[in-house]
């Protein structure tokens, strides 16, 4: 599943490289009327009009709804390791490569906060460069749990990877 999502998050990049060059092409060619009309449309629409008829200026950014930033992050810095050191019940010779999963779980955790941004950008051009970032940062994040999550799942008995995955299904569901 991990691979896959890596997969999917790669495709996705590889999607915005391509759209990025045309967008800067033709909002570098827009006036500076043109620019501020194409800024007010994306996801921050609504606050912004709000701003304007209260006679608020904008700003080059918009607050950024930190909460996204703090929650844990669905299906790769969630697991569940309490939750799976209950239910496959590592032994004592996987106890280091769980404890490494720990870790890596940890700073994937780390490195999705570290590039979420305060405030979201008022240009298009700029809200794409702040996904791109997203998206290489969950690249990053899952990149980093890989090769621990294959070293502790290789290390599983049968019976223990059969609990893993029910554990993996269950995550799965609860997102959908």
């Amino acid at each position: 599943r991990l691979t896959a999502m890596t997969g999917r998050l790669q495709a996705t990049l590889e999607a915005v490289d391509i759209v990025q060059p045309a967008l800067d092409k033709f909002y570098n060619s827009l006036s500076d009327e043109q620019k501020e009309r194409f800024n007010q449309l994306g996801p921050q629409q609504q606050q912004q009009q709000q701003q304007q008829q209260n006679g608020q200026e904008t700003t080059a950014a918009l607050p950024q709804d930190n909460k996204n930033c703090q929650q844990a992050k669905p299906g790769l810095a969630n697991l569940p390791m309490d939750k799976i050191d209950e239910v496959v019940k590592p032994t004592d010779a996987q106890q280091a490569d769980f404890k490494g999963l720990q870790d890596a779980t940890g700073k994937a955790v780390s490195i999705l906060q570290a590039a979420c941004p305060d405030e979201t950008p008022l240009t298009p051009p700029g809200r794409l460069d702040a996904m791109k970032a997203r998206l290489q940062a969950m690249i990053d994040a899952a990149n980093t749990v890989k090769q621990p999550l294959d070293r502790f799942y290789a290390s599983l008995s049968n019976e223990q990877k059969a609990r893993f995955d029910r554990i993996g299904r269950v995550l799965a569901e609860a997102n959908n």
